[in-house]
């Protein structure tokens, strides 16, 4: 759209700049419709037949500046011949405003719409006394005529290269950008994928260390049984050897007192006596463990009565 209104802004521009080259113009230059109404005149145009300017023939019929029979013979050719070959080129006798008659050469060309058909014509009147410079002035015309639609033609040309190259482009990244969905979308799946295989692996973890829990709950549990069994016959034991310890201790005391009493026998004894006595000197108290204490206390006072009995001689 921007590239049209700049388009635009160019015809305008030009056919400003055209309507002032018109001006400026030594030649005289008409505009006509197709009936031959005057749409156009220049200044030189103006002066050359003789008028104040351009509003004294804008609107007017052409066939005004002539009789009627010279205007068939000779304006009426022209625009036939124009029309049918889209110009026409010839010299006429012309008449000014006041009646004065003038030798100029006449160009008259057929111009179009934009859809082809044609839309009127335009008309290049010289005067023969400036002939060389106005052709040239014609010829430097239409030169920047063409130049300019060439520019403008060159310049639409490279406008319509850049849009191609444009949209090619864009053709370009938006395969690209397909290309990119599908491959995440795949990378997405397999992404899925692996966070469900991480998700049973995971569930699978719980489950294991759930196991292990329970097993090493199981574990502390007969470990708790097998110290609390472990401390009560350490307890036991610790018992057992302080009566064991006890019991010999009495014992010891037991034979230190027996020990004494047959030293008192023996300062008392006869002779024979005094001979069992010294073979009671080998006498040993045992200590028994303290399942076997009674035992031995028997053996102790059986064998203290054995010695009291008397000897044969």
């Amino acid at each position: 759209m921007d590239d049209i209104i700049a388009v635009h802004k160019q015809v305008e521009q030009t056919l400003r700049r055209l309507k002032a080259t018109a001006e400026r113009a030594r030649e005289g230059i008409v505009a006509l419709d197709l009936e031959g109404v005057i749409q156009f005149v220049n200044t030189a145009w103006t002066q050359m037949y003789g008028y104040k300017g351009p509003d004294d023939l804008v609107g007017k019929q052409i066939s005004a500046l002539r009789t009627k029979g010279r205007m068939k013979t000779d304006i009426a050719g022209f625009i036939d011949k124009a029309v049918q070959k889209g110009e026409y080129a010839g010299r006429l006798e012309c008449f000014r405003k006041d009646g004065t008659p003038f030798a100029a050469d006449i160009l008259m060309v057929l111009f179009n719409d934009d859809g082809g058909k044609a839309a009127g014509l335009v008309g290049f009147t010289e005067d023969l006394t400036e002939q060389e410079h106005t052709k040239e002035e014609l010829r430097q015309f239409r030169s920047r005529m063409d130049e300019l639609v060439s520019r403008q033609t060159e310049e639409l040309e490279a406008t319509n290269e850049q849009l191609q190259q444009r949209l090619t482009e864009l053709e370009q990244d938006e395969e690209q950008l397909r290309k990119q969905a599908a491959e995440l979308t795949s990378e997405n799946k397999q992404l899925r994928g692996q966070i469900r295989k991480h998700e049973r692996a995971k569930d699978e973890l719980k489950l294991h260390c759930d196991k292990l829990d329970q097993r090493l709950r199981e574990q502390s549990e007969q470990l708790t049984v097998a110290a609390t069994k472990l401390r009560d016959e350490t307890t036991r034991r610790h018992r057992q050897a302080e009566r064991f310890s006890q019991k010999t201790e009495e014992l010891k005391a037991a034979g230190a007192q027996l020990q004494a009493q047959i030293y008192e026998l023996s300062t008392t004894c006869t002779d024979s006596e005094a001979d069992i006595l010294k073979k009671s000197d080998s006498f040993e108290v045992v200590v028994a463990p303290a399942d076997d204490e009674k035992s031995v206390l028997e053996n102790i006072f059986r064998h203290n009565i054995e010695l009291q009995k008397p000897q044969p001689d």
